[in-house]
Order: structure tokens, then C-alpha cells, then sequence
């Protein structure tokens, strides 16, 4: 069975490789462009979180607090993927999650989500 990750990332185009990349990897994706969206839709538990900071109706970081504040979704990875905020911010704020700076390496995305899933 196939391991699933959320997607939530405004920007259409990041968002669509994002897809496209992790498929290539054998992930099921489900994908979100907007806060409202994903807690509308996300009612499965995922393997894993991707979530951008900046997104237009909310903030990746408060979504990340209260994913890890739920004793249900408490123990699913969280990788943060940002080019405006800097780890020590992210670390200080929801520190159970991950970091990678944008623009990234498509290599070391796929390396940590790996190891998240895999832990």
C-alpha cells in the first residue's frame, strides 16, 4: 500500500511538481492550495505533511502547531518549505517540524521525506 502525503502549497506550480515528483516516488498525494481547503478535505491521517508557511488564508506554521497539538495527527511528520521565514523561526515556533528553505534541492526533498516516513 502506497504511503500518503498532504499537500498544502498555494502556489500552482510548486504545488503540481510537488505531485509530480513525490507520484514518481510511489507516494499517493493529495494536494490542497489553501488552509480552508485542506481542513475541508483532510479527514484521512496522511503519512507525512508538506506544508508551505505563507499560503493566502492562514499560516503553515499555526497549522503545523495545531496538527502536532492533536493526539490524532501528533506523531505524522511535518516538513515546512519556505523561501520567507528562516529555520530558527520555524524550530521556535512548531519545533517537532522539519525545514527546507526554498528554493531546494528536488533530491533532498525526496532524501527527508523518505526518512520521515520511513522513521
Amino acid at each position: 500500500m502506497k504511503k500518503t502525503i498532504f499537500i498544502l502549497e498555494d502556489n500552482d506550480e510548486l504545488r503540481e511538481l510537488y505531485g509530480y515528483i513525490l507520484e514518481g516516488e510511489n507516494y499517493e498525494i493529495r494536494t490542497f492550495a489553501t488552509v480552508t481547503q485542506f481542513m475541508e478535505n483532510a479527514r484521512q491521517i496522511p503519512h507525512l505533511y508538506l506544508l508551505d508557511v505563507m499560503l493566502p488564508d492562514g499560516d503553515g506554521i499555526e497549522l503545523c502547531i495545531e496538527l502536532k497539538r492533536n493526539s490524532l495527527t501528533a506523531n505524522v511528520p511535518v516538513i515546512m518549505i519556505s523561501a520567507h521565514k528562516n529555520l530558527a523561526d520555524i524550530k521556535s515556533e512548531c519545533p517537532q517540524a522539519d525545514f527546507i528553505a526554498k528554493p531546494f534541492d528536488i533530491e533532498e526533498l525526496t532524501k527527508r521525506i523518505a526518512l520521515k516516513i520511513n522513521a
